[in-house]
């Protein structure tokens, strides 16, 4: 599922246009035409909120924008495009997610709402991502 070198904790992720998939459900595009992209090595941040993605992969998905907010980064605050929600999938678990766009010389970058929506977290002695041993290895929900 990850690697992990010097603290950081890779895995791969498959991003999929949500409006893609539901014009495939409804007949309207082949199973074939849904614009997906695959990171082998997207960074997991729990600094992070979103899904980060670069700028060529929104593009490469054809999200629509829906908002800039500021953003606080290593770099101090800027702007940030946000996009419409996409299907993420990680280690065969899918959740819906909005998409925030990082700098194309940036790793994709998973964030803590996308870990908590996969029941996935962070084993800082391992340095992997695991699922939630609280939940017996099965993607729970909570709703409380």
């Amino acid at each position: 599922m990850e690697t992990a070198t010097m603290g950081r904790k890779k895995v791969e992720i498959k991003v999929e246009n949500i409006s893609d998939s539901l014009n495939a459900v409804a007949g309207r595009l082949r199973p074939d035409q849904i614009r997906s992209v695959s990171v082998p090595d997207a960074l997991v941040d729990t600094g992070a909120k979103l899904l980060g993605l670069p700028k060529r992969h929104i593009a490469q998905l054809g999200l629509e924008k829906f908002d800039t907010v500021p953003a606080t980064t290593s770099a101090g605050e800027v702007q940030c495009d946000l996009y419409r929600a996409v299907w993420l999938t990680v280690a065969g678990r899918r959740c819906t997610v909005d998409v925030a766009e990082v700098p194309d010389g940036c790793p994709a970058l998973v964030g803590y709402v996308p870990l908590e929506l996969l029941d996935f977290v962070v084993d800082p002695v391992q340095c992997r991502v695991i699922p939630n041993p609280a939940h017996g290895g099965q993607q729970v929900l909570d709703l409380f």
